[in-house]
């Protein structure tokens, strides 16, 4: 068929950093008990990833396709002759020597830590939060050597300003069984490694910040003996929550908290999400109506009860710990009575573009988050901040400078202007804590020296940064260029749906299917052929349309870039320009490529075999076009919580796929 001999399969790919691209590429080929194999999982272990790995099971279709044992058999003749096929269409994409995947960091720079930098207190200037680049999401912490947070990655954030990273945690995890509550085993190791990964960062004069999401639902058969069912509260699916309104609950999870940062002493505090998509306590999904006790308590009651108790035990531990409150899935009209109640040592934390009016081609809506393209801050972070500066507590915004969902495969979104007016208008807020990323968008970047210069002084020149980073001949050529990116991304036609369902993180490897699958576009995991859950609330042609202002956005900026990269004498600065030009390149094919998929499916559904045609031979084009800078950067396709979202094979099956449509009927010659 043409591929390359089989080659040593690294073991990353099995690892905590890489399974999730096995398991994806295998969930509708393999049946389960062969991708244990794959895998090499007990069932046990795959059940947890699937639901506390950043919600796996939903990124695959909450779902497992009904799959026949795969089993070897002799090629048949006519078999043979379609490799031969195949091998021949392959061969005009023969690589070069690909970079090495998850070989992020190799050309970094290292930042060597001063004496200035050690035991750097996280809030001195302001918190500087970010979720590392590639670390594993799931169970990071059963890590001993800690590959989630290399030495590189460390260095580079540490010299571009950031003095926080957070890590994902489930409290049972961190605790002994005590009781009738839960814990685990393995909890001391998990520590010890915590500790590592604290004194690790100090040195480079980074905070580490636990996510807390407490106290997690259990499994409903956890809760058959009657000390465990007198402390449950309500049931969702096959889950119950530990009922915070019972006060055994909330000494536990107090306790807890308090044995942790006991444990683990330079830890520098949490974040709290109260009303997340886990179930956690009773008003965490505004059902604690359904809760004997919780009922007869008020919803702003509860929840900044949870909060409180959380807080009440890392500051028993550690009174200078940071304690960041966020508002997420709060509604408005119980915002202010749930801040009035929360611990003023707290920090409230709001997702600054949040509820923020837009209007794409035409179409009005607003944000949710998740946004660069939209710039904040938006009527509901500033309203919840002016409810907790009135309250006497600290303020902080959680906003997105590197990458987002809208387009998450490539991890630096050059769209400057807009990250530069973000940090301008929050530093007339007088906001100074800011989370920078969510797991997605931890590459450090330019991105995060723009926006903290703009933070620190609004009346900083755009373009004078881009001549201090890339020179006085190429820095010019390289602002126009970040302001044809802006002006493109501007254009991207953002709704929550479009950024979890559209294709844009699959890109030119999202197959073409001449029959409609029927199958719904999975949250960022399978777009499948769902146009219409790909453009949510925008009508067919506005979607394609403004997808097209964005891919055209990124063609002319890759243009200038392009002559920078010629006109620069220096080699350092050429070799940023050249990676930077690169991705440029990248975001270009993946747009186009929406545009492509979109078009593909709208002439299918219409009939239009002319129009399939065109579709076809542009995105044969454009994954040809693609295939050299994935070669190039072991960052292409790579996203944290879902590990690479395409390898090259993956590119090189569209290839296959499309040419196969090309030549089947209606398109055959006749």
């Amino acid at each position: 068929m043409g591929l390359e001999p089989k080659p040593k399969v690294d073991p990353v790919w099995t690892s905590p950093k890489g399974y999730i691209t096995l398991l994806r590429r295998n969930w509708h080929i393999l049946p389960y008990e062969q991708i244990l194999l794959l895998l090499n999982m007990t069932q046990e272990q795959l059940e947890w990833n699937l639901f506390e790995d950043d919600f796996l099971f939903v990124k695959l279709g909450s779902k497992k396709p009904k799959c026949e044992r795969l089993i070897y058999q002799e090629p048949t003749r006519e078999m043979n002759m379609r490799a031969g096929e195949i091998a021949k269409l392959i061969r005009r994409y023969k690589p070069g020597k690909a970079a090495p995947r998850f070989d992020f960091f190799a050309q970094m720079p290292v930042f060597q830590p001063t004496e200035q930098a050690q035991g750097a207190d996280a809030g001195q200037d302001g918190l500087r939060m970010v979720f590392s680049y590639n670390a594993v999401y799931g169970d990071p912490l059963m890590d001993a050597e800690q590959s989630s947070y290399p030495t590189e990655l460390l260095s580079r954030l540490s010299a571009m300003g950031v003095n926080a990273i957070w890590v994902h945690s489930v409290l049972r995890m961190l605790v002994a069984p005590e009781g009738p509550f839960p814990g685990d085993e393995n909890y001391k190791e998990r520590l010890a490694n915590l500790n590592t990964l604290v004194k690790r960062a100090a040195k480079y004069g980074i905070k580490v910040m636990m996510y807390v999401n407490e106290p997690r639902a259990m499994p409903k058969n956890w809760f058959d003996s009657e000390e465990r069912q007198s402390l449950a509260g309500i049931s969702e699916q096959n889950l119950r929550t530990l009922c915070t309104s019972d006060p055994r609950v909330r000494e536990w999870l107090a306790a807890s908290f308090e044995k942790v940062f006991r444990a683990v002493p330079g830890l520098g505090g949490v974040f709290i999400i109260s009303m997340s998509e886990n179930l956690t306590n009773c008003a965490s999904h505004a059902h604690e109506g359904n809760c004997p006790r919780c009922s007869q308590r008020l919803h702003d009651e509860l929840l900044a009860e949870v909060n409180n108790t959380i807080a009440d035990g890392v500051f028993r531990a550690n009174p200078d710990a940071r304690i960041l409150v966020w508002d997420w899935g709060w509604r408005d009209d119980y915002a202010e009575r749930i801040i009035n109640r929360l611990d003023k040592r707290c920090t409230l934390l709001s997702v600054s573009e949040w509820s923020l009016p837009i209007s794409r081609g035409g179409v009005a809506s607003s944000v949710g988050e998740y946004s660069i393209s939209s710039v904040g801050p938006g009527p509901r972070a500033l309203e919840h901040w002016r409810y907790a500066q009135a309250a006497g507590m600290h303020t902080a915004a959680k906003v997105m400078v590197n990458a987002t969902w809208e387009v998450s495969s490539i991890p630096v979104i050059p769209a400057m202007e807009l990250i530069a007016s973000h940090a301008r208008n929050l530093s007339r807020t007088g906001i100074r804590d800011v989370m920078m990323t969510w797991s997605v968008g931890g590459y450090p970047s330019i991105n995060y020296t723009v926006f903290q210069k703009m933070l620190a002084d609004p009346s900083a020149s755009l373009a004078q940064i881009a001549r201090d980073c890339y020179g006085e001949d190429a820095g010019p050529l390289v602002c126009r260029a970040w302001k044809e990116f802006s002006d493109g991304f501007a254009q991207y036609p953002y709704n929550i749906g479009t950024l979890y369902n559209g294709p844009q993180h699959v890109g030119p490897a999202n197959l073409f299917y001449p029959k409609p699958t029927g199958w719904h576009a999975t949250m960022v995991g399978f777009p499948y052929d769902d146009l219409k859950s790909w453009r949510s609330i925008y009508p067919a042609d506005i979607y394609i349309e403004q997808n097209r202002k964005v891919a055209d956005g990124f063609e002319h900026g890759a243009e200038i870039l392009r002559q920078a990269t010629v006109r620069e004498k220096d080699s350092s600065k050429r070799k940023m320009l050249e990676t930077d030009l690169r991705r440029a390149q990248g975001f270009k094919c993946i747009f186009r490529s929406v545009v492509n998929q979109s078009m593909f499916v709208l002439c299918r559904d219409n009939g239009d075999s002319d129009g399939m045609r065109k579709a076809i031979e542009s995105e044969i084009a454009n994954v040809g076009d693609f295939i050299p800078l994935y070669d190039e950067d072991p960052t292409f396709g790579y996203e944290s919580s879902n590990h690479y979202f395409f390898v090259r094979q993956d590119l090189l099956e569209k290839l296959i796929n499309l040419e196969f449509i090309l030549n089947e009927s209606p398109f055959r010659p006749t």
